[in-house]
């Protein structure tokens, strides 16, 4: 026996696997490190300038611009209008441009309309730049998704997704207290609070975009602050990184691909997830600081203030569920328990009255709110194959998600102050049918697991023995079982 091991041990290919996984391990962290963490703080601006104008309202916006509570759901909604009709243009000009240039573009013309909204002088002024803003930030998170392809495997995928959403959240916490401290400005130099808010939310936008133009690198075999070494090794560690597809790469060898997206039962499930999970998301980004003050914390900058507590414990959740997901490599019951936690809170607010319970209940539903996007959307890309299917797929599901924001930004209705009744009704009604709809489609996935398992059993019991000749319909049919590729390929397996 200590012969074998100290056989083992000496063996110079276990030594060499052993040491390559170590090398490896230093390079992720290397990513980890120097590259998640910046596109992590270039995403926080873009949910900082998103969310701002739901910090301004508290500061007498609406009178000093001139609107009505209902003129400035609109303009929320307006946003999210901008950001579907881009969001397919922005991908194409992805690939023209490459990631490395394209994000810091788009970081820099949101940055300026960002400090624009200053200069708001009357309805229509502010819903064109609430449009250009959602055109302009609407390609930022899928270019960074694909750019972090570049560099992580899919199995890493999922972690670092939350990772780099949870930028996001942070922002919005941060955004609370922001808001606090700029809106006490008002006054100074003869400008408003919100105005002084736009400003110093928008000018270091800007700025990051420059030091991003510079910093991002174009492929990690380029990438100067890796080893020759490593960078050999971050190829080689990627063996499909070459796969990896945008629409900008859709062509007449692959336009088959992207029709099979369209025409997939299980894309169109997941699209209903994202929409169904994403109503409470984008509602409670833009209007936890008015939820938050009808509960009675009557004090405007007190209400934004008190935004930041729940947001700062649902990073800590949302990260914890992906990374556990990721290591069990299971996505359903990960991403229903997110949904369950936002249920508890949704159900309390409508059955609690005191101030303190009705403000822990939205803490509550806050904590799980963010844990539903990062897990689906790995859900769906690792189900997804070949690259340009997954890639429309993944398109298809960012724009279900995204479109969840033109219901979610007429829920909350001054007029149901200050409860919200409707609004947290409705985000519970959706949460439901996103628990639904993810139960389905696990159940429809492992059938579709089992029948794929017999047939592949069929087949070899029928290559292992002697049967009688086929006829044609059955070669035929035998011929299209072998030649399907992607998800469709019957060694394929789907991830539950």
């Amino acid at each position: 026996m200590g012969n074998n091991n100290e056989a083992e041990h000496d063996n110079p290919l276990n030594d060499e696997l052993q040491q390559r996984k170590l090398l490896e391990r230093r390079l992720v962290l290397k990513y980890d490190l120097l590259l998640l963490p910046f596109l992590s703080f270039m995403y926080l601006f873009s949910s900082l300038d998103r969310s701002t104008l739901g910090n301004a309202v508290l500061d007498n916006f609406e009178e000093d611009v001139g609107i009505t509570p209902d003129q400035f759901n609109t303009c929320i909604t307006i946003f999210y209008a901008g950001f579907l009709l881009f969001q397919v243009p922005s991908n194409i000009l992805l690939k023209r441009f490459t990631a490395r240039r394209w994000l810091p573009l788009l970081m820099m013309f949101w940055g300026l309309i960002a400090c624009l909204h200053a200069t708001v002088h009357g309805y229509t002024h502010l819903m064109i730049l609430r449009f250009l803003l959602g055109v302009f930030e609407s390609g930022f998170f899928p270019g960074v998704i694909f750019f972090l392809t570049l560099f992580y495997k899919k199995d890493e995928m999922a972690t670092r997704i939350a990772l780099f959403w949870g930028s996001s959240v942070i922002a919005h916490s941060f955004a609370g207290v922001l808001a606090y401290a700029i809106l006490r400005l008002r006054g100074a130099h003869g400008m408003t609070g919100w105005q002084w808010l736009f400003i110093v939310e928008g000018v270091p936008t800007v700025v990051v975009a420059i030091i991003a133009w510079f910093y991002l690198p174009a492929s990690p075999e380029t990438w100067s602050r890796l080893s020759p070494e490593e960078q050999i090794l971050a190829v080689e560690r990627l063996e499909d990184r070459k796969q990896h597809a945008t629409l900008g790469d859709l062509d007449a060898s692959n336009r088959n691909q992207a029709f099979k997206a369209f025409t997939d039962w299980k894309v169109w499930m997941w699209m209903v997830m994202f929409f169904s999970g994403s109503v409470a998301n984008t509602s409670i980004s833009n209007f936890l600081p008015l939820i938050i003050k009808g509960l009675g914390y009557e004090d405007k900058l007190s209400a934004n203030l008190m935004s930041a507590p729940p947001y700062l414990s649902a990073v800590v959740v949302m990260v914890g569920t992906a990374h556990s997901s990721d290591r069990f490599q299971e996505r359903t019951f990960h991403a229903i328990a997110g949904a369950s936690i936002c249920i508890v809170g949704y159900a309390l607010q409508l059955i609690l009255t005191d101030k303190k319970s009705l403000y822990a209940s939205v803490f509550i539903a806050v904590t799980g709110i963010f844990v539903i996007n990062p897990i689906v959307n790995a859900w769906l890309t690792s189900n997804i194959a070949p690259e340009m299917k997954r890639s429309v797929a993944a398109a298809m599901a960012v724009s279900a998600n995204n479109s969840a924001g033109l219901l979610g930004a007429n829920i909350y209705r001054r007029s149901d102050a200050p409860r919200y009744i409707r609004g947290h009704s409705i985000s519970l009604g959706f949460l439901c049918v996103f628990i639904i709809m993810a139960l389905i489609q696990r159940t429809l996935l492992l059938r579709e697991n089992c029948i794929r398992e017999k047939i592949c059993k069929e087949m070899q019991e029928e290559e292992g023995g002697f049967n009688e000749p086929e006829d044609e319909e059955t070669q035929q049919e035998s011929l299209t079982r072998r030649t399907r590729i992607g998800d469709e390929a019957l060694d394929f397996r789907y991830r539950l």
